[in-house]
């Protein structure tokens, strides 16, 4: 019994026409959207050859994405829905931000927490057309895991760390569907988008967001930073699937319409 084909064009059905010719009888399909689940990185990759997309947004309740853009960046999600978080990146084989990103909040981007075991931490990839990534940044110096810059053109690279990769896309707006294509032939099968809301726009706008996880929280952040809701999925082709409570926070859970 087979629950699923292989959808690697170059090894489907060999195996069950092996078994066939072998005197064996052979069922195939059983529980075949289960698999799918599973298997959906790898799935998607072998169909597409581009890595299936994860939208991760947080807000305020009202939509905020961040607070006074000329106060310091505070995180406002619970710990849970931190922990949650993290085992989303565990779980991705590349994070993606934008350079404005890097700029406000330094991040990481690494795994916290979770054993990911034997595997390298995931990838961590900033669309940066103009290079203005800080050369003292977190990404550009722990060498935690590899940083890989998209940028629209070449740059000095002498003072760049062993981890740091820069790779140029000759346009002056990154095309996201040609730096999929790009991840996609690294054998990247799972791609986390973290931010901020100008990258979130251009992947939703192009349709190419293949699910999201939204947290929103009960805090109010004032000021008068940029907004984000449920309407700009339904924009970009999703649907809210389920939602969750998470020590107050309401996560929701959105994929694309088929």
């Amino acid at each position: 019994m087979i629950g699923s084909l292989d959808p690697n064009p170059t090894v489907r059905g060999g195996g069950v026409e092996a078994l066939k010719e072998g005197g064996v009888e052979v069922q195939l399909g059983l529980m075949d959207d289960e698999c799918y689940s599973q298997m959906s990185h790898f799935m998607h990759w072998c169909s597409h050859r581009r890595p299936l997309v994860t939208l991760k947004a947080s807000t305020d309740q009202n939509g905020r994405i961040d607070c006074d853009p000329s106060k310091p960046a505070k995180r406002f999600s619970s710990k849970s829905s931190l922990d949650l978080a993290q085992g989303m990146r565990a779980d991705s084989m590349a994070i993606l931000v934008g350079v404005q990103t890097v700029i406000r909040d330094d991040p990481a981007l690494t795994v916290r927490g979770p054993d990911i075991g034997p595997r390298d931490p995931p990838l961590r990839v900033v669309v940066d057309p103009n290079n203005r990534i800080p050369e003292d940044c977190k990404l550009m110096t722990d060498g935690e895991a590899r940083t890989l810059l998209i940028q629209s053109y070449d740059h000095d690279r002498t003072g760049d760390a062993p981890h740091v990769e820069r790779l140029v896309i000759t346009e002056k707006e990154i095309p996201i569907a040609r730096l999929l294509d790009m991840l996609g032939d690294r054998g990247i099968q799972s791609l986390l988008v973290e931010g901020g809301a100008d990258t979130w726009a251009r992947f939703l706008s192009e349709g190419l967001v293949d699910r999201a996880r939204l947290c929103v929280s009960p805090i109010d952040l004032g000021g008068d930073g940029p907004i984000f809701t449920g309407s700009e999925l339904e924009k970009g082709g999703l649907y809210m699937d389920s939602f969750e409570e998470s020590s107050g926070d309401r996560i929701e859970w959105w994929i694309k319409v088929p």
